[in-house]
């Protein structure tokens, strides 16, 4: 109550307190976050304020990218998808994904500012390099487990300078409204995402990662593997030779 005397939203402590007990309102109050204002009567604010906080939860999978994070706020009142791509347009991979209470009246600012603040809490420290990498191990592999062995995997291949050959960099370039990662891709798409064709990582980062990619990546796991894919079921099969990996092409993607 004093909060709402601070903001001059009622003019007197004590009538208002009455009023609530009198009404048995005052057992009815609900934390959050409301949208008042100065031209409302003392009856107005305390039955918004017993009706429910205006705020939602929105929930960020691992693996979005920024389009598909965008979909989520457009029930938001004054939520902008254009303006929310344009400022996070050197941030893929910083948004990070999470359930956010957020109120219904929150600016497309504001949640880009709450998405990052929570990367910074949620991660500290990482590299250009680390995140780009965790962002291919996220849209890489679906068993947590083998996100270490995954992040090493592509880590050897950089080292080796070999052509990492992910189909999520070329997802990411030909993804669109319809279908923000398709199946069906061409791997001699010319982008500088497309690690079919170029050696070394991407640009940036295409994806949004959760804490066990991250993490992954910082702390990869060494192994005789060079090889992997994951099958319909999400199991991921490992290969330590060519020969290897394409008996597993044809055991477990060409049924």
């Amino acid at each position: 109550m004093t909060r709402l005397v601070q903001e001059r939203l009622i003019h007197n402590y004590w009538v208002a307190k009455l009023y609530l007990q009198g009404t048995g309102l005052d057992q009815k109050m609900r934390p959050g976050s409301y949208l008042l204002s100065q031209g409302q009567s003392l009856e107005q604010i305390f039955m918004s304020l017993t009706a429910g906080p205006r705020d939602i939860w929105v929930t960020i999978p691992e693996g979005f990218r920024r389009e598909q994070i965008a979909e989520r706020f457009e029930s938001l009142d004054q939520f902008d998808k254009s303006e929310f791509l344009r400022l996070t347009a050197t941030n893929e991979g910083k948004l990070f994904p999470d359930t956010y209470l957020v109120p219904l009246y929150a600016t497309t600012e504001n949640i880009v500012d709450m998405l990052l603040e929570n990367f910074s809490t949620k991660v500290g420290e990482i590299n250009t390099n680390q995140l780009i990498i965790a962002s291919l191990v996220e849209r890489e592999v679906r068993n947590p487990q083998d996100l270490p062995i995954i992040a090493g995997i592509i880590i050897k291949r950089l080292e080796a300078g070999w052509p990492l050959q992910i189909d999520a960099t070329v997802q990411y370039v030909q993804g669109n409204g319809k279908d923000w990662w398709p199946k069906q891709i061409d791997t001699k798409v010319q982008s500088a995402y497309n690690t079919y064709i170029n050696v070394g990582l991407p640009p940036t980062p295409i994806a949004n990662p959760g804490i066990k990619a991250i993490e992954a990546t910082k702390s990869f796991q060494k192994s005789a593997y060079w090889y992997y894919l994951s099958d319909s079921l999400g199991v991921t099969h490992f290969a330590k030779t060519l020969s290897e990996h394409n008996l597993n092409v044809d055991k477990y993607l060409n049924d």
